[in-house]
């Protein structure tokens, strides 16, 4: 295996990163889905029940790791030399 270095991997991951937010801006959701996110009449806040409870999907697991990783990192500072 060719070892990389560090610049060239932090250059090719913002690039994949730009290439995923462009994707990403293209993607179309199903006809149902569009419409009651652009419409504001009465059916206006589907759009957005839809948006928040994706954006609390993906924030709960992320907390839930990284809660796991601050706890795990203090127990390790803490204790040094108990590692089994």
């Amino acid at each position: 295996m060719v070892p990389i270095s560090m610049k060239r991997f932090f250059i090719v991951l913002a690039s994949v990163f730009a290439f995923g937010m462009v994707i990403v801006e293209n993607i179309v959701a199903c006809p149902a889905c569009k419409d009651s996110f652009t419409n504001t009449g009465s059916y206006g806040s589907v759009g957005d029940a839809y948006s928040l409870s994706i954006l609390f999907m993906l924030g709960v697991p992320l907390s839930i790791v990284t809660v796991a990783t601050i706890v795990i990192a203090k127990r390790l500072r803490q204790f040094p030399n108990n590692i089994n």
